[in-house]
């Protein structure tokens, strides 16, 4: 199936999905200084309601996931957009402590019911799209990223209010999109009579190798996050200024948009299986790591983003393609909503563990602790290999990826 025979309705999700991404990235870079700068809090209690927020994040995806099979995927996407909106609402109103701090921690458990949802909406209207659907989301939700942190500061300088309200508006923007133009997964399938047990996901054909699939994904956002949380900090101290690093952060919304050419035509000839994209993709970002060894120039870390990236756009995308084709009549929310939460998880982890290694290291073995993050995702992915092998020869499930 070409770009052009690309359904209507998953137009409609992922241009949505950008005015969605574009407002949250007016935000989500800007907390930590908001906390710090304008509220007046210290470092140590910002880390502390983000990684709560991160953790609420990752519980709303569990949760939304399972509710999405039960309920019905739009219906959780509705509630996840009505809640976030409602929230950073007032919190732009309300500026204050009492106020922000409670609300970004709700923040982050209404909006894990905006993406598992909408990840499974993507799976339950274009099934046989495989990963290209997935990718469709991942490239416009990136170029949304790109444009609102571009913005993000522009507003801040106008009112740290209209940071919090422009998201706000962008939630409303969604949750109308998907009121008004999204239908057709209203209708909830009906699970088989063994499958409404809970516990029976665990009891499922795929679900080692989902296990494998979510430690894989967790374990690589692990090192992936070093990129986020360290690396600005090693780069300050090796005398660059931070808007070297955010430029590096530019190029990444760049190189996922100009170079989706390039990606596909390495899954077309070469990686044109799971696995292969998990394994290319684990060499990838663990070779972005180099450019955080010893003091190099700037052309290096320029590299890493671009090898970064490079995997990242192999691998984001097709772990959620690989849940759904893992995923049983009925479970696919549940699926999504593990793989997600995984990745969550990951996100979680990997701070904490590169801000104890930094500490007593100084950031010189930051790159070490990274690529054993990888590396161990890595024989996580090659397990996964042999439990989908296993998998496709004991299930009759197909999907084109």
């Amino acid at each position: 199936m070409q770009k052009s025979d690309l359904p209507r309705t998953i137009k409609i999700l992922v241009a949505g999905g950008f005015v969605n991404s574009l407002g949250s990235a007016l935000m989500w870079p800007l907390n930590s200084i908001f906390m710090h700068n304008v509220l007046g809090r210290t470092l140590t209690e910002a880390g502390m309601v983000i990684a709560l927020q991160s953790g609420m994040n990752l519980l709303g995806q569990f949760i939304s996931g399972f509710l999405a099979d039960f309920l019905g995927a739009r219906k959780m996407m509705l509630l996840g957009l009505t809640g976030s909106a409602l929230i950073v609402t007032l919190i732009g109103l309300f500026p204050i402590w009492p106020v922000y701090a409670p609300g970004i921690i709700l923040f982050g458990l209404m909006n894990g019911f905006v993406f598992v949802p909408l990840n499974t909406l993507v799976q339950t209207i274009w099934p046989e799209g495989g990963r290209r659907g997935f990718n469709y989301l991942y490239v416009l939700n990136n170029a949304g990223n790109a444009v609102g942190t571009a913005l993000g500061g522009l507003v801040a300088q106008i009112s740290f209010r209209w940071v919090f309200l422009g998201n706000a508006i962008s939630f409303i923007i969604y949750f109308m999109v998907v009121v008004f133009a999204i239908r057709a997964p209203a209708k909830v399938q009906k699970m088989p009579e063994k499958r409404k047990n809970h516990s029976a996901v665990l009891h499922a054909p795929g679900s080692p190798a989902l296990l494998a699939l979510a430690m894989g994904i967790l374990l690589v956002w692990g090192g992936y996050s070093q990129w986020t949380t360290i690396v600005p900090v090693i780069m300050t101290q090796r005398g660059f200024s931070l808007p070297f690093y955010s430029f590096l952060w530019t190029l990444n919304g760049i190189f996922i948009v100009a170079l989706q050419p390039l990606t596909n035509w390495i899954i077309r000839v070469w990686a044109y299986g799971f696995r292969r994209q998990f394994y290319l993709a684990c060499f990838l970002i663990a070779c972005s790591f180099l450019a955080l060894r010893g003091h190099l120039p700037y052309a290096a870390y320029l590299l890493g983003m671009l090898s970064l990236t490079l995997g990242e756009m192999l691998i984001l995308p097709a772990v959620p393609a690989a849940a759904a084709f893992l995923a049983p009549q009925g479970w696919v929310g549940t699926y999504q909503g593990i793989v997600g939460g995984a990745a969550s998880g990951g996100r979680m982890l990997g701070p904490v563990l590169g801000g104890i290694v930094f500490d007593r290291s100084h950031g010189s073995q930051i790159w070490l602790l990274a690529l054993v993050f990888v590396s161990i995702g890595l024989l996580a992915f090659i397990f996964y290999g042999f439990l989908e092998n296993r998998f496709r020869r004991t299930s009759d499930s197909s999907l084109k990826i």
